[in-house]
């Protein structure tokens, strides 16, 4: 993304115009057995809203993984929660669930940026300021308040909050060991918003690597869409695949096309039980373990894939397609923080498929 404020405004108006937006949804009781807790986080001065869901397979003697689940434009943590059935998943595999939420300044924008992250502004895209930052407080808050394996902290966003799942990915690899980006794009490449173009993948990869610093690690990547999507085009959420597997190799060998090969090594389609078609890529290593894998729904727009079939939410899931919460968890589960470097990425007790 141009941060010039020329630019930079003009991004920010067309978003205004268009960006996706979950519109409020209906209040829905739930009837997961964990605990459910509500609160706020301040970061930089500022009060930023969350869900903190426990399951009751929970043990605080045995830490458990955290998965973070950032929600998209127009929607709360709650809805998010709601609509993607992650706390379902969690109680199966013993696992707590952050949803994060925006600050009031969000909840005051008008149009479609209502209740969204600012992933238009400059300072969302850096360590210890803006949203990035704030999300990270609420993720360390959750590990503080719960008994939370720190090798296991996963992230992942729909939308805009896949934007900022790339810019934690960048900014904060020290704290999450890997990352899912659903319907959204890569490091700084809102402009890809409807375009489907966006700034070149080399430079959100030397970018991405310009910003974890001395924390430079290697973080698995995730991603997952429609190829009917005129939000974020599938080449957006294909892109963010890609500048994932270059800043990997940038921290490997300083070049961004090797020694991870940016072609998938497996590509296979598959069919949901009366749902849709999808494909789905893996990319691996140069010892073959699994380091980066992405879904593309065929057919499906910008919602979230799989989720809820509650008839009050209809029109903000695609029901047809495979549930994004299990493909993620899937692929995010495997990885251990300080086991990514090579030769293998995959955690030996993750084993490999």
């Amino acid at each position: 993304m141009d941060t010039g404020a020329g630019h930079g405004g003009a991004f920010a108006r067309a978003a205004a115009v268009a960006v996706f937006a979950l519109a409020c949804l209906p209040g829905i009781a739930t009837a997961d057995p964990g605990r459910t807790k509500s609160g706020t986080v301040t970061s930089d001065g500022n009060e930023f809203e969350y869900i903190l869901y426990t399951p009751a397979s929970y043990r605080p003697r045995r830490p458990a993984p955290l998965m973070v689940m950032v929600h998209g434009c127009g929607t709360t943590a709650e809805q998010q929660m709601k609509v993607s059935l992650y706390n379902r998943l969690a109680e199966r595999k013993r696992f707590i669930v952050l949803y994060p939420d925006v600050d009031a300044i969000s909840r005051s924008l008008p149009g479609p940026l209502h209740q969204c992250w600012k992933f238009f502004d400059p300072l969302s895209y850096s360590r210890d300021s803006g949203d990035a930052a704030a999300i990270a407080d609420m993720t360390r808050f959750a590990m503080d308040r719960r008994s939370v394996n720190p090798q296991r902290v996963y992230l992942a966003g729909i939308s805009a909050g896949g934007l900022m799942a790339s810019v934690e990915a960048a900014a904060y690899s020290d704290i999450y060991a890997a990352v899912g980006i659903m319907s959204s794009a890569g490091y700084l490449d809102g402009p890809c918003f409807t375009t489907g173009l966006g700034i070149p993948v080399e430079l959100s990869a030397q970018l991405a690597f310009a910003a974890m610093g001395s924390r430079a690690r290697i973080v698995p990547r995730f991603v997952l869409g429609g190829d009917a999507d005129l939000a974020f085009p599938w080449s957006c959420t294909q892109k963010a695949l890609e500048q994932g597997l270059r800043t990997n190799n940038l921290v490997l060998s300083g070049r961004q096309t090797g020694p991870i090969s940016l072609a998938p090594a497996a590509v296979r389609r598959r069919q949901k039980p009366g749902g849709r078609a999808y494909t789905v890529s893996r990319y691996r290593d140069p010892a073959g373990c699994l380091i980066g894998e992405s879904w593309r729904i065929h057919g499906m727009g910008h919602v979230w894939s799989g989720g809820t079939d509650d008839p009050a939410l209809a029109g903000y899931t695609d029901v047809q397609g495979p549930s994004a919460a299990r493909a993620a968890w899937s692929f995010l589960s495997r990885y251990r923080k300080s086991r990514t470097a090579m030769p293998c990425a995959e955690t030996r007790s993750g084993g490999r498929r």
